[in-house]
């Protein structure tokens, strides 16, 4: 039979898998740091290793000691302390003298007495559960699961060694582990990390709210008015919601008794608030909108549609105080893209040519109803998403594939302007500009972040293995200046699990640090002061704070609590939902968009 070798990147994988299980995730990183490992699942052995492995090897093995003792002590002749793998088992039961025995027992309760203090009016303290400050928010990996999943031909007669029916400690059992600090910084197994799961108001998004098949594809806060949530999708989904801020940034811990616990109650629950409907009224239930995005002084809502029956889109204009605007017609669908230029006086938008050949480009001018178009012959949106970021009021650059250029409107028209040198093979997917800083920044599918300077110089940084989900800018309070010296941060986020904050004028190919959520990143978002970040998976988020990012300082996951799990989201699969995360005005608040559900989560500093 061929020998199975155990060597350290095995080892190192288990313990990592191990710490990601039960919410050590920071402890993940540093370790994989340390291992200089980017990617632990992209090892040979990861597709083969089950859940628990760590403990399930670790198990076995204890079982395999357990006979191998018994074994030993059937060869000899000699009755000896049972001594297991970490220590006495038992008492000696040799013969001994007068009064041993009672000295035995004495020190033993001296010994518990030392571990377990007698409380002063209640029962005996009960030993402090690892957690790691995840209390609320993890469940962390039981120790005693595989004499339960894997049970041993031996088990019966091995059961009871340890008081239970474990062949080790359980961590209940175990002691409590010295905390680990790496110079100056503090233990990262110490804070509590809050849990908001409970903090949540859902969203209706059909007036039926016993149908519920409205499929949510996008979410986005009023920048600058907190009370104002919009939200597009299918089945004419288009509505903007007035949250009272009353109802979201009540302090729990000015209420007592019955009032708290109705209102935590009424948190629990599906929540119908006011709202106004963004579709005309002869739009057919089955449009779809595609998109939504706010100007950045929140006075004008773009919204694009599109009928099931029909190949053709439009753009809709709408008020804050929802009131149409302006309207735009006559686009092949999908359109994609909404973007408003800095003054907020011109909004741009892609869609396919006619016939699906190439893309149309095309600024609409709300205020005054003009609009201009340019179209890319030779590139199809149906075989390469773009992505694109304002430069200017009057500039923009298209990214996507071997395509990085820039363009011009004046004079009633659009014309390119620089084109970048990209690396062969290099296929591009992500954009971002930072006005402050004046660089631009590009995401590839290989998992590298380009930043590219007013000359069209760039360095590179080894972000990701594979695919970046998101590339954001970290936003600067006014009246914030720039100094020469000053960073600059971006953050980056991937199918591989990992957020990495980067100083975008350094050319150090290390991430200014890194936090590694156990699954694929599928939304990233900045508080609008830029304090706090957060990161979305399909089902939990966490928010960091950005100067100390070593334990998340909330985390919120779903649940199937009411108002979250329908009959239509338990059979859709995970990898078909779109996800939309987005911070309030005063980043108090997170909405989380997938599936037939729109959660408004509470978040307290």
């Amino acid at each position: 039979m061929a020998k199975e070798s155990l060597d350290s990147d095995r080892v190192n994988y288990m313990i990592w898998r191990y710490l990601i299980d039960s919410g050590y995730q920071e402890t993940a990183v540093r370790l994989q740091k340390e291992w200089n490992t980017q990617h632990p699942p992209q090892l040979s052995c990861a597709p083969h290793l089950p859940d628990h492995a760590l403990v399930t090897l670790l198990n076995r093995g204890l079982l395999y000691s357990v006979i191998d003792r018994e074994d030993a002590q059937l060869d000899s002749e000699q009755v000896e302390a049972v001594t297991g793998f970490f220590g006495p088992l038992t008492p000696m039961s040799t013969a001994s003298a007068p009064g041993d025995d009672e000295d035995f027992q004495n020190a033993q309760k001296r010994q518990m007495d030392h571990e377990h203090p007698p409380m002063d009016n209640g029962p005996a303290a009960k030993r402090a559960r690892l957690s790691n400050g995840y209390d609320n928010g993890f469940e962390p990996t039981p120790m005693d699961l595989d004499d339960e999943q894997h049970p041993h031909p031996n088990q019966n007669q091995n059961q009871n060694q340890n008081g239970d029916e474990n062949a080790y400690p359980s961590p209940e059992q175990a002691p409590s582990p010295i905390v680990a600090t790496v110079g100056p910084e503090q233990g990262i197994q110490v804070d509590k990390v809050a849990e908001l799961s409970t903090e949540t108001t859902f969203l209706e998004l059909a007036d039926d709210q016993s149908a519920r098949t409205a499929v949510l594809l996008q979410c986005e806060w009023n920048p600058r008015d907190p009370t104002i949530l919009a939200a597009a999708g299918t089945d004419a989904l288009a509505r903007m919601w007035t949250i009272p801020a009353t109802a979201a940034d009540v302090d729990p811990e000015t209420e007592t008794g019955a009032d708290a616990d109705a209102d935590a109650e009424a948190q629990r629950k599906p929540v119908f608030q006011p709202h106004v409907n963004l579709l005309p009224a002869s739009a057919p239930p089955t449009t779809t909108v595609t998109g939504l995005a706010w100007s950045s002084d929140g006075a004008s809502l773009a919204v694009s549609s599109e009928p099931l029956d029909d190949g053709t889109a439009k753009i809709d204009y709408w008020t804050v105080a929802g009131t149409p605007s302006a309207s735009f017609n006559s686009f092949e669908s999908p359109v994609i893209c909404l973007r408003w230029n800095p003054s907020n006086t011109a909004c741009l938008s892609l869609s396919p040519e006619d016939g699906g050949r190439g893309t149309v480009v095309t600024i609409m001018y709300p205020s005054t109803e003009l609009s201009y178009e340019h179209v890319l012959p030779r590139h199809s949106l149906h075989e390469q998403l773009l992505d694109v970021a304002w430069t200017a009021n009057d500039e923009f650059i298209l990214c996507g594939g071997d395509l990085l250029q820039g363009f011009h409107c004046v004079d009633g028209g659009i014309s390119p302007t620089r084109k970048y040198e990209t690396r062969e093979g290099h296929l591009l997917s992500k954009v971002s500009f930072d006005w402050r800083s004046q660089l631009l920044a590009t995401a590839g599918d290989t998992g590298t972040i380009d930043i590219w300077d007013h000359m069209g110089q760039c360095h590179s940084f080894n972000a990701h293995q594979g695919v970046i989900t998101s590339l954001i800018w970290q936003p600067l309070p006014f009246p914030v200046s720039l100094g020469d010296d000053s960073e600059r941060l971006l953050a980056s986020a991937g199918e591989d699990g990992a957020i990495s904050i980067w100083n975008a004028r350094s050319t150090d190919i290390k991430s200014r640090c890194s936090m590694t959520m156990g699954s694929s990143v599928v939304s990233l978002a900045f508080s609008p002061d830029g304090v706090f970040i957060a990161g979305g998976t399909t089902d939990r988020i966490f928010v960091w704070k950005v100067d100390d990012p070593a334990l998340p300082r909330a985390t919120w996951a779903r649940s199937d609590q009411l108002g979250w799990r329908t009959p239509m989201s338990q059979d859709s699969a995970a990898d078909e939902n779109q996800y939309s995360l987005s911070w309030d005005a005063h980043g108090q608040k997170l909405a989380y968009g997938v599936g037939t559900s729109l959660a408004v989560i509470n978040f307290r500093r």
